[in-house]
């Protein structure tokens, strides 16, 4: 029976039958959200694949942000998804050199808030990929500096829908969370949460002015029922994404 389940998905399209490494723009169905997914050599449909969501930091480079990834998962096996957020700052808004949303898109955006787009735009990224590559129901979330925001918006409102969390030299100014509303559903508990930094990185790294942000994120993780939030320090590394340490660290998750 699987097998023929399988050959109707197949014919019918609703599994992709090609992988591509390289980042493919896409856009969520029934949302205007856009976003760049690759996949990993060898992707097939007959199993289930780990997604990684990558969130962009203020500098709003979505597209290098995706090839940083894709490059790293060469030596892993997960599918990369990079959404184009709004909630990373709001300059850059607008500007159709960096955003590719429609000025329909944008009055949406401010009627409805950058909050509410980002969290019903990657909830339906997500739903597209699992039923489109066959991937797993929960998901790796990471985002650098500015993206973090994001990152621990998904960790304190739905930890249910997460396999780990790892923000990297990452901000933390309650944003998106302004109503308070911390989960307590029972996944929160045991949800991984690592927190990267650089040895070097001067402002987000240990005594660094900015590292008060990570420290204010782990004590509300703490207060609200999450028992399993670290810190890593990566030596030699200074204020940069790591995506290699980071997918290696999901890759360690089972």
């Amino acid at each position: 029976m699987k097998f023929h389940v399988l050959v109707l998905l197949l014919l019918t399209g609703t599994f992709k039958t090609a992988a591509s490494s390289q980042p493919e723009l896409k856009k969520a169905s029934g949302h205007p959200m856009q976003y760049y997914i690759s996949l990993p050599e060898g992707w097939n449909p007959t199993r289930k694949w780990p997604i990684v969501v990558v969130i962009e930091a203020a500098e709003k480079e979505f597209k290098v942000n995706a090839q940083r990834f894709a490059e790293a998962n060469k030596r892993m096996n997960f599918i990369v998804v990079a959404p184009i957020i709004v909630s990373n700052g709001n300059q850059g808004h607008r500007d159709s050199k960096i955003y590719p949303y429609s000025n329909t898109v944008w009055d949406d955006i401010d009627k409805r808030g950058v909050c509410t787009f980002d969290e019903e735009g990657l909830t339906q990224v997500i739903k597209d990929v699992q039923k489109e590559y066959n991937a797993e129901s929960k998901y790796f979330i990471t985002g650098f500096e500015a993206g973090a925001h994001l990152v621990w918006a998904m960790t304190f409102l739905h930890p249910e829908q997460l396999k780990a969390a790892a923000p990297i030299a990452g901000n933390y100014r309650g944003r998106c969370m302004e109503t308070d509303q911390f989960s307590v559903h029972p996944s929160r508990v045991n949800l991984p949460v690592m927190g990267f930094t650089g040895q070097n990185d001067g402002n987000f790294g240990p005594g660094g002015m900015i590292h008060d942000q990570w420290n204010t994120a782990k004590k509300l993780a703490i207060d609200h029922g999450y028992k399993n939030i670290s810190e890593t320090i990566v030596p030699g590394k200074g204020h940069v994404p790591m995506p290699d340490e980071v997918l290696k660290y999901f890759a360690s998750i089972k």
